[in-house]
Order: structure tokens, then sequence, then C-alpha cells
């Protein structure tokens, strides 16, 4: 390990000093290293050396360094030379982005029948949706007799985005469909009703659903999915006589029966029948039909869900039998964590507790692996307070302890891996051993491709920090080791210590997407990656300052933002602890601090730990509480604590732990559990005294 940071701080600083490369480095890229050179060459003004070495990396280097090298042709020389360097991409790398790159050039120099010829092959229900408005541009500037068939094709074959509605906008002549003398053809129809319905003008769309569903009665339409979907979302939003539009849906499923419009029908019928609450079988009955012609595992995935929340909405008593039959037909189990976590919810508060045993033990094999470790966890805790009952009560201790490690194994986020050993009370090893753990749970065998790995520690080795994150991301499922990851990640660190803290959050996710999707565990060292603690001088000292666990802060920072002092959230949280302004003028009051930035790292960090600490004094110093007031409020917390007390008999406070699973709103569950989990790892991993402080720290957080 010492071995290999000394040889990444070498070539760091080679290449912040301009020199040449390491003879080691270039032996280990080969051919490659024409690609990077070109790079540097570009970058120094010597366009005819660097196009020499781009087409030395084409003909001898490996596949992502050599199609690397032919998109940087596309950006040199003349509009003609550009012209014959995206048709070469596009012709020797068929995949979406050469051909896109491929059609906007192509389109900039006007060669119409040149884009028109590299995109013919197109599929318009899957390329990409940019690709495809460059080629209807292209169709409607040489009238093309197929123009009006490839836009049919493109608005009813996937889901309308952006791109369909601008070039609708710009492109395609309005039309008063209300007009008698109006001309169109039911295609225009068509397509005018999918912009209708992705503008949410469920009105109109359900005043006029009739002439859709008269044009496919006369065969004057293809039959069609998407369109069968927009006329069940223009009767669901549009019209709230639920019942009676169910009966109406029955009947189009049974007129268009054995087309893929079928699904739909039946799936909204169901929708239907639900809505109106009181016609639960005949939800049912619908959703099972609808799961009878799905087309494909995400047609079946949804019917199921709505056929398991429709029969949480009915009994809880029957969930236990739904989800035994149906976890078995499913194919994506983690697109049904959502209904597990609002099912969770639903036990605890109807004091349904004896039902989790009998859940996760049906859920074992089915679900994912976070909500078979979340029953299993909440149910030895259940079970441990004496809040669930097991018959033979000299079992107790075996289910419980079996239900903890149960817990442990299958635990992908750290949450209730750490909250199981704690109660286990593992080892110092065992603890270790699991929380090193890989959080890959994929079953496929892991294969480094040395051709991305060349790529992307050539852009760490010429000094091309911008260029790595992009790339990672682009390609990181398609083979890339831990060790190359960890590498990229302390090679952008550093980028970040020498003032360019943009790099943080960027090494904290290759380090993060490693620990998920790597081939081995990580070690105790490389778990820092994971864990950093970029800017601990200021964390320091404000720790200090107001008393507060400094790996508390390192946490709240890790979670609110990945240690992107730039950051501002959708809802206006601006930087490094995610304040929002009038919390932090409040704060700045009381500080008597009138001029400050909150994209300020000190000042972000001042003012977010003086404002936890103010929590936790409220909340008489409960740190999980704190969480979930910096979160959603102090009255909010007050007022779940309050609920969660009288709803389980207690008198007095709850175990924190079952208070969490109790909290309303899922996002806040999960803060808390995030933030309890990044503080024990912060605490564990930095602490002199590691084992003492994992037990320490969780009975400060928890209890």
């Amino acid at each position: 390990m010492q071995k290999f940071k000394f040889f990444l701080a070498a070539i760091f600083l080679t290449s912040l000093l301009g020199c040449r490369l390491s003879s080691d480095a270039q032996k280990e890229l080969g051919n490659d290293s024409y690609y990077f050179i070109g790079l540097k060459m570009l970058q120094e003004g010597r366009t005819n050396e660097a196009k020499i070495n781009f087409n030395k990396c084409i003909k001898k280097g490996s596949y992502y360094c050599a199609k690397k090298s032919a998109e940087e042709l596309t950006k040199i020389g003349s509009v003609q030379e550009k012209n014959q360097a995206v048709i070469f991409l596009s012709e020797n790398y068929k995949d979406s982005d050469s051909l896109l790159i491929c059609a906007r050039q192509l389109s900039m120099a006007d060669e119409t029948q040149k884009l028109l010829d590299a995109t013919s092959h197109i599929d318009y229900s899957s390329e990409y949706n940019e690709t495809i408005k460059l080629r209807m541009q292209a169709l409607k500037k040489i009238n093309a007799a197929s123009y009006s068939q490839s836009l049919y094709s493109w608005f009813t074959t996937r889901k309308i985005s952006d791109f369909h509605y601008k070039f609708y906008r710009d492109y395609i002549e309005p039309i008063d469909f209300e007009s008698e003398d109006a001309e169109y053809t039911p295609q225009d129809f068509a397509i005018n009703y999918r912009i209708k319905i992705f503008k949410r003008d469920y009105t109109y769309c359900y005043e006029n659903a009739y002439r859709l569903l008269d044009y496919f009665s006369e065969n004057k339409l293809p039959l069609c999915g998407q369109l069968a979907s927009d006329i069940g979302k223009a009767y669901l939003y549009g019209d709230s006589h639920y019942a009676k539009n169910a009966v109406s849906f029955k009947s189009f499923a049974n007129q268009f029966k054995d087309s893929e419009m079928e699904f739909y029908f039946w799936f909204y019928a169901g929708r239907f029948y639900d809505k109106a609450n009181t016609y639960y079988t005949s939800a049912k009955n619908c959703f099972l039909e609808a799961l009878k012609t799905a087309e494909n595992p995400d047609q079946k995935d949804n019917a199921i869900w709505y056929l398991l929340d429709s029969s949480l909405n009915f009994s809880l008593d029957s969930i236990v039998d739904s989800i035994s039959k149906y976890s078995k037909e499913w194919s994506d189990s983690s697109y049904f964590d959502d209904f597990f976590d609002k099912l969770i919810s639903s036990l605890l508060a109807s004091g349904k507790w004896n039902t989790f045993f009998d859940i996760y033990t049906q859920l074992d094999g089915y679900a994912s692996d976070e909500i078979t470790a979340k029953f299993a966890y909440i149910y030895a805790r259940l079970l441990q307070t004496g809040y669930a009952t097991y018959g033979d009560n000299s079992k107790k201790d075996e289910i419980i302890k079996n239900s903890f490690e149960k817990a442990c194994k299958y635990s992908v986020p750290s949450y209730y891996k750490i909250m199981s050993a704690y109660h286990l009370k593992k080892s110092p090893s065992e603890i270790s051993d699991l929380l090193c753990r890989s959080q890959n749970s994929y079953s496929y065998d892991f294969i480094p491709d040395e051709s991305i790995e060349h790529l992307l520690k050539g852009y760490a080795y010429f000094g091309f920090p911008e260029r790595i994150y992009e790339t990672y991301i682009d390609l990181y499922k398609k083979g890339i080791s831990v060790d190359t990851s960890l590498f990229l990640a302390n090679f952008l660190n550093k980028c970040a210590e020498n003032n360019h803290p943009q790099y943080y959050p960027q090494a904290l996710r290759i380090a993060s997407r490693a620990a998920y999707y790597g081939e081995r565990n990580f070690s105790v060292e490389e778990l820092k990656f994971l864990y950093p603690k970029n800017y601990s001088d200021y964390v320091d000292t404000y720790s200090e300052k107001y008393a507060i666990n400094d790996s508390v802060i390192f946490a709240l920072i890790r979670s609110e933002s990945f240690f992107d002092s730039s950051i501002i959230s959708s809802a206006g949280a601006i930087g490094l602890t995610q304040l929002m302004e009038p919390t932090a003028n409040d704060v700045a009051r009381r500080l008597k601090i009138s001029d400050y930035q909150l994209t300020d790292p000190e000042t972000n960090i001042e003012f977010g730990t003086y404002y936890l600490n103010n929590l936790y004094q409220r909340t008489e110093k409960t740190y999980l509480q704190a969480f979930f007031a910096y979160n959603a409020g102090l009255k909010n917390v007050r007022r779940w604590l309050q609920s969660s007390i009288i709803g389980f008999g207690s008198k007095k406070n709850m175990p924190g732990d079952i208070f969490l699973e109790t909290v309303p709103f899922a996002e806040t569950r999960e803060y808390g559990r995030k933030l309890v989990s990044a503080t024990v790892m912060y605490e564990w991993l930095y602490n002199q005294n590691p084992d003492e402080a994992f037990t320490k720290i969780i009975e400060e957080l928890i209890y």
C-alpha cells in the first residue's frame, strides 16, 4: 500500500510539473500512451502532432483509448475532415454515443443526406432522443416520404421527453383539432394527445380519449401500449368517477384482448377500483388479469406492486399470504423496497409486531438484501424489548440471535449490520470482517477490463483529472477493479488538496461505487477512502468549540453533501452541511456574524456544527433525535416521538432504533440510518481504541 501511494504521489507531481512521464507508466499503458500524448499536444497547440498520435492509437491502441482518439479527431481540422472523422467513428464504434457525435457534426455541417445515411438503421424505441431529433429535422428538411411514419414511431414507442415536446413545438404546424374544417390524420391526433399528456392537460385528454379509442376500433391507428397508458392517465387524473371508469376499462381490456393494450386497460381498471376504496376484490382481480397479460418484467413487477399495495390498504391480516404468493413471481426485488418500507410503518403503527417474523421468513431469498435485513433486525429488537412474542419462550434467545445474524448477512447498507453486530456483542475481529465486507451483492463474475483501466489511469498519469469522473461513471459497471478505483480516488483527493476541492466529492463517489460493485473486500485503510476526513482543520476546530464529537460532523458533511462545498439542493440548502438560508441567518445572528457566504467551507462547517449542537441540546442530548430535527424540524420530531410512545404503550422514551422505524417520513428514516452508520464508521476507523469506540458511539447515538 505504501509503495502504491508513493508511486501515485510521484505521478501526481510529475503531471503538475509538466515533466516527462515515468517509463513505468508508459510501459504499463503501451500503445494507449499515444492517446494521452495527443491530448498533451493539443494543450500545447501542436495540432498536427496530436493528430499523428491519435491515429497511431486508433491503429495500435486498445478499444477505449482508440475510441477516444477517434472522438478527438472529430474536433480537429476543417469541416470536411470533421465529417470524415465522425463517419469513421460511427462506422467503427457502433454505439449510441458515437452515432450521436456523428449526427451532431453532420447536422452542423448541413450534410443532410450523410446524416440520414448514418442514422438509417436506428431503433426509434431505444436510440438517444437527440439523435432521433436530428434525424427528424433532416427528414422534414427534404420532405421525405418516410417522415410522417418515422415521427409517429418516435412519438409512440417510448416515453415522451423534452426532446419530443420541443420538436413538436418548434417543427410541427399547430392544428385546431376542435375545428370542423381542420385537416389532420389519426396519427396527428395521437401525437398531439401524447404531448397533452406530457403537459398534464388531463381534462382535455379525458374528454378526447374517445377519439383515440374510436381510431383503434376502426383500425385507423395500430394498437399501441403507450397510448393505452396515456388514456389510463387521462381517466385517472382527469375524472373522479373511479368505479364507473373501472367498469369502462374492463370493457376496453376485453375489447382489445390479446393486444399490447390489454395489460394497460386491466392495470388501470385495478387502479380505479383501488381509488374507489370499497372495491378491494375487484381491484385485486384486475391486477391479476394485468399480471397474466404482462409482456415484460417491468409490467409484471408494476402489476404485483399495485396488487400488494391494494392488499395493504385493504387488510394487514392478508398481507403475509399475498407476499408469500407473489414474491416468487417478481423480477426486480429492489422495485418493491418502497412498498416494504411503507409496510413496516403500517405494521408498527398497528401493533402487529409478531407479523415481522412471518414476513421476513417469507421474503428470505426473494426480497432485496436491504429489506430482508430490515425485517430481521426490527423483529429481533421487538422480541428483545418484549413488544413481540414467540410461542416457545425457550427458543426466544435463539430466534433473536438468528435474526440479528441474518441482518448481518444480508445488510448491504451499513446501518443494520452495525446495529446487529452491536447487539450480538461481536468480537473485534468479527466487527472488522463485517465492516470490511464487500457490498457487492451481484452474482456475475467480475473481470476488470484492461482497456478501461488504461483509459482512466492514463488520465491520472498525464494530468487530466477533469476527465476522470465522467468517464468513470460511464464505464464503472463494465469492469473496473477496486485497486484502480481507489488509485483514482486517491489521485483526485490529492488534486483536491492542491486547491481543487471540486474533486473531493468525485473521489468519494468513485470509492463508494468501488465498494458496491467491486470484486473484493476493503482493508481498514481502504475504508478511509469511503469515510475521508476532508476539511479536517475546520471540523476539528468547530467540533471542539461547540463540544460535539468530530465524527458526528464528518458524518453530517458526508451524508449531506459528499464534501461538495458548492452544492445547492433543489430546496435551496447550501454547501457542505446543507443549510437553508433562514437557518443560516438565525445562526449568524446568534454568532454575531453579519457578513458571510455559505459556500465558504469554514463558515458552512461552523454554522452547521453550531446548529446541530443546538438541536442536540434541545433534544435532551440525543444525537439521533438531533439528526431527525436537522432533517425535518424539531417540532416534527417531538410530535413523532410522543405519538410513538403512545402507540407502543410506553410511559417514557422508547429505544432510539425502534423510534427510528416509526418516523412517518421515509426520507427522514433513511437520513437517520445514514448518519448513524457514518458516525460509527468514522469513530471506528479513526479512533485509537476502535473496539471500545464502536460500542460507546452507538450508545451515545441511539440509546
